[in-house]
């Protein structure tokens, strides 16, 4: 699943997290119709945000990059969450997502279907637990809202995430760096220890691809045979596909 970015404006998120990072992911519905929902978002004057919105029929777009803090989270009334941490913002160390509907909406299957497939790419990128101490309602942070209605059960969700394959050895191929490129270890994202750095017109046999952090408009990172990643825009395969 790739998430078609839509972005938002400046005045709706902040760069950067302040020296946090995901830790956390946080479910929320729109109350209203995605079109609604995303006009939010996307008004300046709102000063509200998600990472990511989904719609009844599972499209998934997103307006907030995960290195940035988007402002989806940030009032916190009454919480319950057992991991917020006193005195700092939750949106510093959270991702947002938002739902399509009505707090008492059954939810149709291929939203809850992308919703799981989203939250495990989330959690992969930043190696998040996949539990309900980590994958939360935003009631849990403001008990003053119903957010994210009273149909959703986390557990629920999380039941329907699939379980990652490890890589098999008909998956492994070869890309060429065209460029010296960062080897990140164990998430693909730029926030990652730098593992080395592969010199430029090197070969690198990968195990897969996978998406990651958005760089110069390209989510797409290899894995190698130790789990590590590397940014697909530095190959010379900058749009991986199925390697025999």
């Amino acid at each position: 699943m790739v998430p078609t970015w839509i972005g938002c404006p400046a005045q709706n998120f902040h760069v950067g997290r302040a020296g946090f990072h995901p830790e956390a992911i946080v479910i929320h519905i729109m109350d209203g119709s995605f079109e609604a929902g995303e006009s939010v978002f996307r008004d300046p004057t709102t000063q509200k945000s998600a990472h990511y919105g989904i719609s009844k029929a599972g499209v998934v777009h997103q307006y907030v990059d995960e290195n940035d803090t988007a402002f989806h989270a940030g009032i916190v009334v009454n919480p319950t969450w057992d991991l917020l941490k006193p005195g700092v913002n939750p949106n510093l160390y959270t991702c947002g997502i938002e739902h399509e509907g009505k707090p008492d909406d059954i939810w149709p299957d291929a939203q809850l279907a992308a919703s799981a497939a989203l939250v495990l790419q989330i959690a992969s990128r930043w190696a998040i637990l996949l539990d309900n101490e980590h994958v939360i309602r935003h009631h849990q942070i403001r008990a003053s809202k119903t957010c994210p209605g009273n149909w959703l059960q986390i557990d629920n969700l999380l039941s329907l995430i699939p379980k990652p394959a490890p890589p098999s050895p008909g998956t492994t191929g070869t890309v060429q760096t065209l460029k010296n490129a960062n080897l990140r270890q164990a998430r693909p994202n730029t926030s990652a220890p730098i593992v080395r750095v592969i010199p430029a017109n090197t070969s690198i046999t990968v195990a897969g691809f996978t998406m990651g952090e958005r760089v110069q408009g390209n989510s797409y990172w290899y894995a190698d045979l130790q789990g590590n990643y590397l940014w697909a825009g530095a190959t010379n395969m900058p749009q991986p596909r199925p390697v025999a």
